[in-house]
């Protein structure tokens, strides 16, 4: 197996955010440049979006979001440009780190929040709230995404069976080979388990893998559920898909035909969305056969 990005690096960066968190809270902030979508959508949902003066190339939602400042992506990033905004915060995640250094070179603030796991989702919206002086729309918003995970966990109870499923959050385009898979310490693992699920590879130390074709056999899960980020899907993408992992009917989720699509524009983004994630995994409980 492959394993990407370890875990003592995570660690390292939730110890950063945290330090850097508390040394900006007293620090005036008003002008502020978000480089993920999940933070976009963090500053929106807490009605901040007027200290937002430009976004990552990835940050379409909400609509509004598109009608400001562009200054690149996680591979492009305009430094120069990013530097004559006069903002006083940049935020990012982990992904952001090396962003971070040169912004830093740049002497301009930079905090990088955790974004890997559910209980991330609630500290980069509580650490956004303390640096925007929005405490209470913060905690109110935490209240609620986790009232609506409640709500979904409570149906789903009444219909899961503990089934095992593997999530797939990539493969080689038209094959069954190059699997990428979420692991147990990732919110796509959690909210599955927290609706009462449980994941094929419980045991991966890594948040996201790739896996061999012998793992991936021996551990024949019950259900696929294949993530297709924002991509249009109807009933032929459907079918093809089915016949292409038709080339491995020896699983049972793929003999039974329970292999999942979910191809919402949020369910991949650890913000303030994620109930809806919730809501597809209740909805495929609902149709396992």
């Amino acid at each position: 197996m492959k394993h990407f990005l370890p875990v003592t690096f995570f660690f390292l960066i939730t110890v950063l955010s945290c330090n850097t968190a508390q040394k900006a809270e007293n620090q005036t902030t008003v002008r502020i440049v978000s480089l993920s979508p999940n933070i976009t959508e963090i500053i929106y949902a807490l009605g901040q979006e007027d200290k937002l003066i430009a976004v990552s190339d990835f940050c379409n939602y909400p609509p509004q979001a598109r009608k400001k400042e562009r200054i690149g992506g996680l591979l492009n990033p305009n430094l120069e440009k990013m530097a004559a905004l006069n903002a006083d915060l940049f935020i990012g995640t982990p992904a952001h780190l090396e962003i971070s250094k040169k912004l830093e070179h740049l002497h301009l603030r930079s905090v990088i929040l955790p974004n890997d796991r559910l209980q991330d989702i609630f500290t980069a919206i509580d650490s956004i709230g303390i640096l925007l002086n929005c405490r209470q729309a913060a905690d109110s918003l935490v209240h609620s995404i986790k009232d609506s995970l409640s709500f979904y966990k409570k149906k789903s109870v009444r219909t899961a069976r503990r089934r095992s499923a593997l999530l797939v959050i990539g493969r080689e385009p038209g094959t069954t080979r190059k699997i990428m898979v979420a692991g147990p310490n990732t919110f796509l693992n959690e909210i599955w388990k927290l609706n009462g699920g449980r994941n094929a590879f419980p045991a991966l130390s890594a948040k996201y893998t790739q896996i061999s074709l012998e793992a991936l056999l021996k551990n024949n899960p019950d259900l696929i559920i294949e993530f297709k980020f924002k991509e249009k899907w109807d009933d032929k993408k459907n079918r093809i898909n089915q016949l292409e992992w038709n080339t491995l009917r020896q699983l049972t989720a793929v003999r039974n035909r329970q292999i999942y699509v979910l191809n919402g524009d949020y369910t991949l983004i650890p913000g303030p969305r994620i109930y809806l994630l919730a809501r597809d995994y209740y909805k495929i409980f609902r149709q396992i056969k």
